[in-house]
């Protein structure tokens, strides 16, 4: 068994289909490569069921992808083969986007170009200088017509060249869901990039 997956530790689990998304607990790591699950609440899954499971461990975000072999009340038993996809040091998995959003502030809208994302954050470029640690309000539509609303503030803010500005920052507010909308789209797309 992977060394990522330990009793007691908590994970936010996702149907890949997107339908349903709960929180867990693992309560046993068996020999035979699999792991029992137990949900905090009653959500639908069944066996055979392809699963994306993210948790938050010491070294970063472990995303992992598997399947459920059976399901009992509020207990999944988890499969393994499952592929770790990333443990990395930021807090949240990052992808390459290039996406074109406006930003709101109360006077005015910012035209910019997300250059990355994460659930954590995002980086882009913009030509007009946005103030650090001021809320700025966005919204961006990721695959399958998933709309992310957010609050983000700048943490760096740099001029590049003549009115161009790289600009990061951290989500200030942002909807449980959503967060889990954009780690789930940066593990897909990380193990697109890797399967190319």
């Amino acid at each position: 068994m992977n060394t990522a997956v330990v009793k007691d530790q908590e994970f936010i689990i996702i149907s890949s289909e997107v339908t349903n998304a709960a929180k867990g607990v693992v309560t046993e790591v068996f020999d035979d490569e699999s792991f029992s699950l137990e949900l905090k609440s009653s959500e639908r899954y069944s066996a055979n069921e392809k699963v994306d499971l993210f948790a938050v461990s010491g070294s970063g975000v472990i995303c992992l992808e598997s399947e459920l072999k059976s399901v009992v009340g509020k207990t999944l038993m988890v499969l393994k083969p499952f592929k770790e996809k990333d443990i990395q040091r930021r807090e949240y998995l990052r992808v390459e986007l290039n996406k074109n959003i406006l930003i709101y502030t109360d006077e005015k809208t910012i035209r910019a170009t997300v250059l990355d994302i994460s659930a954590g954050g995002a980086a882009m470029i913009t030509d007009t200088e946005m103030k650090k640690d001021f809320d700025y309000k966005f919204d961006i539509t990721l695959e399958k017509d998933i709309l992310i609303s957010c609050k983000f503030r700048p943490i760096r803010v740099n001029l590049k060249e003549e009115n161009k500005y790289f600009v990061s920052g951290k989500f200030t507010l942002i909807k449980n869901i959503d967060r889990v909308a954009i780690m789930q789209f940066c593990m897909k797309k990380t193990s697109e990039n890797q399967n190319k």
